[in-house]
């Protein structure tokens, strides 16, 4: 574990005040940002496609990410999730919802990430019914982000959009 932090986190350990919350907080910025943005490029009638008949069409990804973030992004703190956000069934009530969920996830997320330092990222916090030490949260909760978006990026290309990741990119090429 700790040779993964050191690669993941040591390119910042120079320049950083924080190092291991600033290069935490850079991807976590990116994986917002494309989230985000995806909730926007998708079209609304697009928003309950499904690649294949078993798998969870585009709206259900940005739910269930959202409610991943409530959930990880407390355990962060050591705190429960927040009850009543609002997430739950957001596809069935179409796309301003979806994205007004998103937003909100990641708001409450942006929220816990203010105050959080290197020292309390090294604590032990409880997740769920053990503890754990913070920063193993964070690593997995920027892993869940990177998968979830890769599965997105499929449905997009799918219906001709380009992923907001790969947008970004091609304008900075130019």
């Amino acid at each position: 574990m700790r040779l993964l932090l050191c690669a993941l986190f040591v390119p910042l350990a120079l320049t950083a005040a924080d190092p291991i919350t600033a290069s935490f907080k850079a991807k976590y910025n990116t994986q917002k940002l494309n989230f985000t943005e995806s909730a926007e490029a998708m079209a609304e009638a697009d928003m309950p496609f499904r690649l294949t008949p078993d798998q969870r069409s585009f709206g259900d990804w940005l739910e269930h990410t959202a409610d991943m973030n409530y959930r990880m992004c407390s355990q962060i703190v050591g705190q429960p999730a927040p009850k009543n956000t609002g997430v739950n069934g957001v596809q069935n009530r179409g796309k301003k919802a979806i994205s007004d969920a998103i937003i909100a996830s990641f708001a409450h997320c942006d929220k816990v990430f203010d105050g959080l330092t290197d020292a309390k990222a090294l604590e032990e916090v409880q997740a769920g019914n053990k503890k754990v030490v913070a920063v193993d949260v964070m690593i997995s909760y920027i892993a869940n982000l990177n998968a979830h978006y890769g599965n997105m990026v499929g449905y997009l290309r799918v219906k001709g959009v380009v992923p907001p990741s790969t947008a970004r990119t091609n304008k900075a090429k130019k």
